[in-house]
């Protein structure tokens, strides 16, 4: 026969093994999750499930990646809300962003705010044939994609120094001073995540982009930034007329 004590002090070594192995799982198995996402890979991880850090990399096209530390820090009073939450940190020479990371009913959201300098951006456009100068900040924004890997939600805002900014149109190099601009970020009356950027202090729109179905990304640009650009767009089209606009697949 066993002895009840037996059975406690073996039930109690079995509890305390459980939330150790819980509370120092490895970082490693972080990279599980985080490698599922395409184009992102982590590696060198330190530390644990719930607090630690790592080199992380994203895609940004075939012979582009961006690299950085990635920090995490488990925020435990999140389940009290049913709603798991990381509070995550990434840092490199020219990135400075911070934000949450969390799973909730409808899917995961991601918080994000900080600063990034345009040459990070450059990495991304460069296959567009533009390059931009000045600095990004990113006031505390949100985004919410669903649990079918759809963006459903956007919130925030984004603001830009200004700058100069070169690109190709029609196989000619281009070239202008751009004013400080501000993105917002909500979603369009067709209920899509989208960005409308204005000049700083402006009531005309400039770009107007969203992102639709199937992660097509569609950016529209007015008769004013056109303007702005130098390459006026002809014709009677009023400032706010989107006068040029292109789609493609991006997430």
């Amino acid at each position: 026969m066993i002895r009840l004590p037996m059975v406690r002090y073996v039930l109690t070594g079995f509890v305390i093994f459980l939330v150790c192995a819980i509370i120092f799982a490895p970082a490693g198995l972080i990279d599980r999750v985080i490698d599922n996402q395409p184009g992102v890979a982590l590696t060198d991880t330190r530390g644990t499930l719930w607090q630690g850090t790592g080199n992380i990399s994203v895609e940004v096209n075939r012979n582009t990646q961006l690299n950085g530390t990635l920090s995490w820090d488990f925020n435990w009073l999140s389940l009290i809300s049913l709603a798991p939450t990381y509070q995550w940190t990434l840092s490199r020479s020219d990135v400075s962003l911070s934000g949450t990371a969390g799973v909730t009913t409808s899917g995961q959201v991601m918080g994000v705010q900080g600063n990034l300098e345009a040459a990070v951006l450059n990495e991304f456009l460069a296959i567009y044939y533009i390059v931009l100068s000045g600095d990004f900040s990113i006031s505390p924004s949100k985004i919410l994609r669903a649990h079918h890997g759809q963006i459903t939600d956007i919130q925030g805002q984004i603001d830009w120094s200004g700058g100069r900014v070169r690109y190709t149109l029609a196989g000619i190099l281009h070239e202008a001073q751009l004013p400080a601009m501000t993105a917002y970020l909500e979603p369009n009356a067709s209920r899509q995540p989208a960005a409308t950027v204005f000049a700083q202090g402006g009531s005309t729109p400039l770009i107007i982009a969203s992102i639709g179905e199937n992660g097509f990304v569609k950016v529209g640009m007015t008769k004013l930034f056109t303007k702005l650009l130098r390459t006026p767009w002809p014709g009677s089209d009023p400032d706010h007329a989107v006068v040029l606009e292109v789609e493609e697949q991006l997430l």
